[in-house]
């Protein structure tokens, strides 16, 4: 067996290939690297595979995308890494839309503003995706080993997550703006095959109109800007059917209460449950302490009987 230090960096370069192809990637990328020292012919091109082998180790790092776009932008001629046949310019492409699109996945803050700039960022790169990729294959996708999309697919995906982002940004302020944009989520996701449900649940929920049972106002969007809280309903206190805002579900096992009601209640009964915690530590504190007393007496009481 020769060692690597005697080899010459073509003969690196060729061994780091055939690792490449068993996905030994760790250490292909040590021979790459051996390479580029050496000035082996292929020195441009094991750069390039250096950095698809970060890529494919690193593969959540948006850094890794953009330094291998970066590397690829000077390579002219066509290459395969593994068994894919890479084009430079187009996954130059590929790379800097992916590292967007994982930037803004990274963007942090959930107010409204930041969930807003958060969702229409998604949807302009899902623009980029059809415009630019549009039904062609994502090469990018095959060499770091994840599932591989056609540009539109993958503008869908990007859509869908645009739009529940602006959603969640508008329900605060809108709920019903918020079912709206939840409406082409949904659309998105039919399209990719998936049943929508959790998002359908959304929409509804988002879309629910009640009258507070302890105020009587009106307020839309369960779980947001109303909730329900368990309660015993008599039939005498029930409200009418024809009622056009319902104050309680069909069953009377809860009723609906508007957000501030809700608050108000829950903050004064933490108030009460911790004045309670606070009196009981205090007489726990007091009753140790006089134990303790009771303790050192007899302790006094043993030690001057002997």
């Amino acid at each position: 067996m020769v060692l690597s230090v005697f080899k010459s960096g073509d003969e690196l370069f060729n061994q780091g290939v055939d690792l490449v192809k068993r996905k030994e990637y760790a250490k292909a990328k040590k021979n790459f690297e051996k390479t580029i020292e050496k000035g082996g012919r292929e020195a441009d091109l094991a750069r390039i595979y250096v950095d698809i082998i970060d890529a494919c180790l690193d593969r959540d790092n948006p850094a890794r995308y953009n330094k291998l776009a970066a590397t690829l932008a000077n390579a002219k001629d066509s290459f395969v890494f593994g068994l894919t046949e890479v084009d430079p310019g187009r996954l130059v492409i590929e790379c800097r839309l992916l590292a967007e699109r994982m930037t803004i996945g990274n963007m942090p803050g959930n107010n409204q503003a930041a969930l807003e700039e958060k969702g229409n960022k998604f949807l302009e790169v899902a623009r980029k995706y059809q415009a630019q990729i549009g039904n062609e294959t994502i090469t990018i996708s095959e060499l770091v080993g994840v599932q591989a999309n056609t540009g539109i697919r993958e503008a869908l995906y990007i859509q869908a997550w645009g739009y529940e982002s602006l959603a969640s940004g508008a329900v605060m302020s809108d709920p019903k703006k918020a079912a709206e944009l939840l409406q082409n989520a949904y659309a998105c996701r039919k399209q990719l095959g998936e049943d929508g449900q959790q998002t359908m649940n959304q929409i509804k929920a988002y879309s629910k109109s009640v009258k507070c049972w302890i105020c009587g106002r009106p307020a839309t969007g369960e779980g947001v800007h109303f909730l329900t809280m368990s309660s015993d309903v008599s039939p005498f206190m029930r409200k009418e059917k024809d009622d056009i805002l319902q104050s309680a579900p069909a069953d009377y096992s809860s009723v609906y209460v508007w957000r501030p009601c809700y608050s108000s209640i829950s903050r004064r009964s933490d108030e009460i449950a911790r004045q309670y915690h606070d009196r009981a530590m205090q007489e726990m504190r007091a009753m140790e302490a006089r134990l303790q007393a009771e303790i050192r007496s007899m302790y006094t009481t043993m030690s001057m009987r002997r």
